[in-house]
């Protein structure tokens, strides 16, 4: 329930953050600002269109495209812009590339790793992770082999990429982060990711803000990626369209506001529309009492 107080506001802009005693939901303010407790969303997004919706769900569409032609276990996906590449598990450590709706290009190529795991494009290069050996490559848009990589990652099930940072899923019940310099990368800090993978680590994604971590049964769950930072967020969706059946050696990648999974299980690609919210979505606590963000 909404309550009336006279002083939240302040001189503040929608989306803005700030802390309030309080316990309410939602904060109404005599000027007519809302509030809303972090840990609260609200999925009304057209009362509060200011608000930057945040992705809080996915809605699978009906649309699938089939990669089994060409990738016999799809272990990561990728989306550049133009073109989706998705990587082969074991077949000659392969990747191949497929246009918006699924044709493949009769574009394939060939990576370092023999065990691929995770792939991302992050507007300038491709990282891809090698579970067996616990490596990650770097490749540029012509995916030649660059003069980089991360070593001692065994058991990497995903990478993803935001700014200079470079994350990656290990079957440890971690999520590591390393500052990318120009041959590799410097550990940062890590997410602790077993209270909610629980050892079933599938992959992971980035919608260019937050990372989705998705454990085997499909289940991709939402993490705060800065050092310091929450955690997870207390959001989870299903990104498996096969309901009834685990996802094996999966792959997840972001298109704007849309998801697409894969699926080694019938060597699928499927697509999904993101649900957003308003609000924080994860609860954040701080010694003067909740974080509040403005939603009007």
């Amino acid at each position: 329930m909404a309550i009336k107080l006279g002083g939240a506001g302040g001189g503040s802009e929608v989306n803005d953050n700030k802390v309030i005693n309080s316990n309410a939901n939602s904060i109404t303010t005599e000027s007519g600002e809302v509030w809303l407790k972090s840990g609260v969303v609200s999925t009304d997004t057209t009362a509060y269109p200011d608000a930057t919706g945040v992705a809080t769900g996915a809605t699978y569409t009906n649309t699938n495209w089939s990669t089994g032609g060409q990738v016999a276990i799809p272990s990561g996906i990728t989306w550049d812009g133009s073109f989706f590449y998705v990587c082969d598990r074991y077949t000659n450590g392969s990747v191949y590339k497929y246009t918006s709706t699924g044709t493949y290009t009769n574009s394939s190529f060939t990576s370092n790793g023999s065990e691929n795991m995770g792939l991302m494009w992050d507007g300038t290069y491709f990282y891809m992770g090698e579970s067996n050996g616990g490596y990650v490559y770097r490749y540029n848009s012509s995916f030649t082999l660059q003069n980089w990589s991360i070593t001692g990652v065994s058991g990497v099930q995903g990478v993803a990429v935001i700014g200079s940072v470079i994350y990656v899923l290990r079957n440890n019940g971690y999520i590591y982060a390393y500052n990318i310099t120009s041959t590799g990368g410097t550990t940062s800090h890590n997410i602790n990711t077993a209270g909610q993978l629980g050892g079933a680590e599938q992959t992971l994604a980035t919608d260019g803000e937050y990372l989705y971590a998705v454990s085997t049964s499909g289940v991709a769950y939402k993490y705060d990626p800065k050092s310091g930072g929450a955690g997870y967020l207390g959001i989870s969706f299903s990104v498996n369209a096969l309901s009834s059946t685990a996802i094996e050696y999966g792959g997840l990648a972001f298109k704007g506001t849309e998801l697409y999974s894969t699926n080694a299980t019938d060597g699928k690609v499927f697509k999904f529309n993101e649900a957003l919210s308003v609000g924080l979505g994860g609860k954040v606590e701080s010694d003067g009492g909740t974080i509040y963000t403005r939603i009007k």
